[in-house]
């Protein structure tokens, strides 16, 4: 779609085609399945609407049925009938008006129910048949109404009188002139006599209203219904007559139709509809040719709107691409239209933002460089606060100003570089004071300083709010980095000229903070106290004298009253620092010749330690490691001078005692009251060889003498002081070369 100087190998309308022909493809499959299923579709709909119709014909029916039942159990207890049932044929003729009073009864029931062709009942005592419009015996009855070659007179008679009637049976019955199989409701009645029922009941249905009611039922077209007893046989059917040859099994095993059915809640019939096959196909091609047909409209439709909207959706992407620079021909064609206005709306914002980023750092740098010439004096004099704050972005609310500088003590538990301690420092302090007044760092020679422009609605409490938000960023860092700082403030300057001169005040109370050894001083606390120096000659002598003793304790206690008593009388710095190094310089004079070119000592360069310190504590603790280092050569130096004949006393103590069996270098230091280690050296700068080895000759030579005179090796090991004769005979081939024995041979 794209030309000229914009193609694109993969373009977004190829992605909008596809996405629009998936979404196309949603209702295509659902078109398809319901296309495949139609022929389910439509055979559950026709069963579904033939069970329908089946409901409606067994609630019509079995409510017929229904009240033809309680008609016979109306006349079972009706008293004329149980009057009838009760004569015999010697009482006959007394009760013939009782008789025909009961025939009209009979025919006042039929009257009122027109779902039954009439009503008579059998008497087995007079062996005599009263209907509702005759009475006659029962071989006449028989004759009249159902004489036929298939139902004899023996089977009727043994009909009405079986005491287990069905309740609807199927028997031949004359009607217009002519017979056919009738479905009759029989009911035994009254008591047995002799294992004979008294009498039954009979009333033929109407077979003619139920075939019209068949007949009415709005069936579906060629559609066919039938009622079928127990024994599966069709009683009645909507296409004339009451009865059939077909049986249920045909119906059902009938491949042509298609046959549903429904049980009777009142008799044991079923009521059972037949659809044509052919219907149901030519009904089921018909809506499967309309689904057909459907899908390929829709297709075609929807193809159609997919290429049209496609291209007008295209449009605003195509304008939009063509803003933006055409960049590598070689990149666009590994992306699309999206990919390629991401591509250059990101780059476009990183090139904003960096360059957002990189003004930013300018500014800081140009508000960096102008506070520096601020706090060194370097500032325009006609510019107010209100243009400096406007040209340099400052959030200045007053013309009232102090100076903080910061001095970050080395971490002991991190080393964080110094540009990450300022950074962590300023940015903490920051928030802090910035609750209440604005504070703005920059970096001076190496040395993190703050400008804090006070609110002018807190010029009374501007020093204890500030100490406060850096007491609390002191304890926060300290905890989370392992940083301490000391801070030394100015006093409030009220103009922006004053911000060169609060810097000074800054740096001469940082400077004092080695007086007072504190974490954070303000100038106006200090109170300089001009005096003599008063180190004199004499304490230089005393001093040197108590060293020279080795007196580590009562030089310490000196050295303190000393530095206590320069820094009580808040003498001035050059003062402090020039006491400081001659008390060195005391200290190191007396340190011994031979100890003053000692590599340890070199390494330490106590003085220029000394220098670097910036805190009363760091110069005391200096003080002492230099006064307890020259304390220690001093004592090494007066104890080996005490102890110059500490080897010949060895040597001698050795050769008389070489016989004790626990004689040690350990026993021989604890004889001399020195430690095991220092009269092993003692005696090897003595006489050039190990204390040990010394007492080993000297036993192996006493024992070559008593071996000479003939003494055993057992007794010899025993009087030159080896616990055991191995002992002996491993000593004695180490410094002889040769056992104890064959030294006894060759003398």
């Amino acid at each position: 779609m794209l030309r000229n100087r914009f193609r694109f190998g993969k373009s977004i309308t190829n992605k909008w085609l596809i996405s629009y022909a998936v979404i196309l493809l949603i209702p295509v499959l659902v078109s398809l399945i319901v296309y495949m299923q139609t022929t389910q579709i439509v055979k559950y709909e026709i069963q579904r609407a033939s069970s329908a119709m089946l409901k409606q014909v067994k609630f019509i029916v079995d409510s017929e049925l229904n009240q033809t039942e309680k008609l016979g159990t109306q006349l079972s207890i009706h008293t004329e009938v149980l009057k009838f049932l009760k004569l015999d044929k010697q009482n006959e003729s007394a009760y013939s008006f009782d008789i025909y009073k009961t025939e009209q009864e009979l025919g006042k029931y039929k009257s009122a129910n027109d779902f039954i062709n009439g009503i008579y009942i059998y008497s087995a005592k007079l062996d005599k048949v009263l209907t509702n419009e005759t009475y006659a015996d029962s071989k006449l009855f028989y004759s009249m109404n159902h004489k036929s070659e298939t139902y004899t007179y023996e089977q009727w008679l043994s009909d009405m009188r079986n005491q287990k009637l069905n309740k609807y049976q199927w028997i031949p019955m004359l009607e217009y002139d002519k017979f056919d199989k009738t479905v009759v409701y029989t009911k035994p009645l009254a008591g047995m006599t002799g294992g004979v029922v008294n009498g039954t009941l009979v009333m033929p249905l109407n077979g003619n209203k139920i075939q019209h009611l068949l007949e009415n039922v709005d069936w579906v077209n060629k559609g066919k219904v039938y009622i079928v007893d127990d024994q599966n046989q069709v009683l009645f059917h909507n296409s004339g007559g009451t009865g059939s040859a077909v049986s249920y099994e045909e119906l059902l095993n009938d491949r042509n139709s298609m046959v549903a059915s429904i049980d009777s809640d009142n008799t044991s019939w079923r009521y059972v509809s037949v659809f044509p096959s052919d219907v149901f196909w030519e009904k089921a091609r018909e809506i499967r040719m309309m689904n057909l047909i459907g899908l390929l409209v829709c297709c075609l439709i929807g193809g159609g709107v997919m290429t049209y909207f496609a291209r007008r959706n295209y449009n605003p992407v195509r304008e939009l691409v063509s803003i933006f620079p055409a960049g590598r021909e070689g990149s666009k064609e590994e992306m699309d239209e999206y990919a390629f206005i991401r591509q250059s709306v990101m780059t476009a914002i990183r090139e904003k933002n960096d360059m957002s980023s990189h003004q930013s750092r300018q500014l800081r740098v140009l508000q960096s460089y102008y506070l520096g010439k601020l706090l060194k004096g370097q500032t325009e004099q006609a510019t107010s606060v209100e243009e400096a704050a406007s040209i340099h972005r400052m959030d200045w609310q007053s013309e009232h100003f102090a100076v903080l500088l910061f001095y970050l003590d080395p971490s002991e538990k991190k080393e964080l570089p110094l540009s990450l301690s300022q950074f962590i420092v300023s940015n903490i302090v920051k928030d802090l004071i910035d609750r209440s007044h604005n504070v703005h760092f920059t970096d001076v020679d190496g040395l993190l300083a703050a400008i804090v422009n006070i609110h002018p609605d807190r010029m009374d409490t501007w020093k204890e709010e500030t100490e406060e938000a850096i007491s609390e960023a002191h304890e926060f860092i300290e905890q989370r980095y392992g940083l301490t700082f000391s801070v030394s403030g100015s006093d409030r300057n009220d103009s922006l000229e004053g911000i060169h001169k609060a810097f000074l005040q800054a740096l001469e109370a940082q400077e004092y903070r080695v007086m007072l050894d504190e974490k954070f001083v303000w100038y106006g606390d200090i109170k300089l106290d001009e005096t003599d120096y008063y180190y004199s000659i004499n304490e230089e002598l005393v001093l040197h004298n108590i060293i020279k003793s080795g007196d580590f304790e009562k030089a310490s206690e000196m050295v303190d009253h000393m530095i206590g008593q320069i820094f009580n009388r808040q003498a001035s710095i050059e003062m402090v620092k020039c006491f400081l190094i001659d008390l060195a310089s005391t200290m190191m004079k007396m340190v011994p010749q031979e100890a003053q070119t000692n590599a340890l000592w070199e390494e330490r360069r106590p003085v220029k330690r000394l220098l670097s310190c910036t805190t009363r504590s760091e110069f005391r603790q200096e003080l002492m490691e230099i006064l307890l280092a020259v304390c220690e050569l001093v004592n090494e130096k007066l104890s080996a001078a005490s102890h110059s004949r500490l080897g010949e006393q060895v040597e001698e103590y050795v050769k008389k005692h070489y016989a004790d069996i626990n004689l040690s270098v350990s026993l021989i230091g604890s004889h001399f009251g020195i430690t095991p280690q220092y009269v092993s050296k003692l005696f090897k700068e003595h006489a050039g060889e190990g204390l040990h080895e010394f007492i080993s000759k000297t036993r192996v030579g006493e024992a070559k003498q008593l071996l000479d005179t003939g003494a055993s090796i057992d007794e010899t090991a025993l009087k030159v002081g080896f616990s055991s004769s191995s002992a002996f005979i491993r000593v004695f081939k180490k410094y002889e070369g040769i056992t104890p024995g064959k030294y006894k041979t060759i003398q």
